[in-house]
Formats: C-alpha cells, structure tokens, sequence
C-alpha cells in the first residue's frame, strides 16, 4: 500500500469514526411555536449565570408575596433596597433572576423609568434557552443568539415572538411581579 493510499483510508476511517461525536453535538433551530411547546413549561434552572447583568450577574432576592389585597392575583416581592438589587435603583439597569414562583426560569427585570420596572421571562420564545439581562438595550440568549428589545420584542436572531412580560407595581423600593399560577 502506497503512503498516499494509507492516508487516506486512515482519513476515511477517523471521520466515519467521529461522525456519531459531531452529529451528537448538533442542536436542531426550530421553532417552539412549530412544536407547540410551551415555555412555562420549562423546568427550573439550577445555575442561571449569564454573565450580562448590569449588576454584576444574576441575583435572588424574591420572596412570595402572596395576593394582591382583595383580589386573588397571586405576586412575588422583591426588595430593591437588597444590595443585589440595588442597581435596579438606577434607571436603565437590568438584572436577571434566578427561578422564582412567577417564572421558573427566572425573570428579567429593567428599570424602565424612575416610577417603573419592567419584568419579562427569561425563556427565549425561540427554542426555550435561557434569555441574559439587558446590555446597552439588548437582552440575548445564550442558545442561538436572538435578541429582544426593553419592550420584549425581537430585534434579532431565530426568534418570532415577544417576551413574555409581567404586570409589576412599584412602591417605594418594593417591586410586586403578578403572575397567574
């Protein structure tokens, strides 16, 4: 057998070998809303780091709230005076949450204006991954890249479809995210 033979059956041999490795690594770009998938019902997540808050990572700081005085929309709390919420005192910063009673996967919250935050889910209405705080406007997820705006709605990547936001109420430094169980 000649050296150039040999190197190539050997070629042939290690790419037939890998193949099974390479296809194993490959996630497939539909879209949620083409399987019917929902993202609520997305499990929680253990370790929701994502490196894009404005605060410096991702935080807790939610406590169950329970319902909104006589009415029966369930809520959770969060303290804005907590020091790892206390860059949401400056309007324009985000910071990403961990899984909570509203959301489990976590909510984004952005502070809109001095009288309001916003909170939307940190599921990417694309494939499910796990959607970042907002940098310079942008909020991305990590999976395949699509980007959505401070009002939640798309301006880049795979996905179709807004964020999934959160009715809030803000008093004093105590923010209140209503969600329907």
């Amino acid at each position: 057998m000649k050296r150039r033979e040999f190197i190539k059956a050997t070629s042939k041999c290690a790419l037939l070998c890998a193949s099974p490795v390479i296809l194993t690594t490959l996630q497939s770009c539909e879209d949620v809303e083409a399987n019917n998938y929902s993202p609520e019902t997305i499990p929680p997540i253990d370790d929701p780091t994502d490196g894009g808050s404005t605060s410096g990572g991702t935080t807790g700081g939610g406590s169950t709230g329970g319902t909104d005085g006589g009415s029966s929309t369930p809520y959770v709390s969060f303290d804005l005076s907590n020091a790892d919420m206390q860059s949401l005192q400056t309007v324009g910063n985000s910071i990403a949450t961990p899984s909570n009673t509203a959301d489990p996967s976590g909510l984004i919250l952005y502070r809109a204006d001095s009288a309001t935050v916003r909170a939307f889910t940190r599921t990417c209405t694309h494939s499910g991954g796990s959607v970042g705080s907002f940098v310079n406007g942008t909020a991305t997820c990590g999976s395949h890249g699509a980007q959505f705006n401070t009002s939640g709605s798309v301006v880049g990547g795979p996905a179709r479809s807004s964020l999934k936001e959160y009715r809030t109420s803000l008093d004093g430094n105590m923010l209140k995210v209503f969600y329907n169980e």
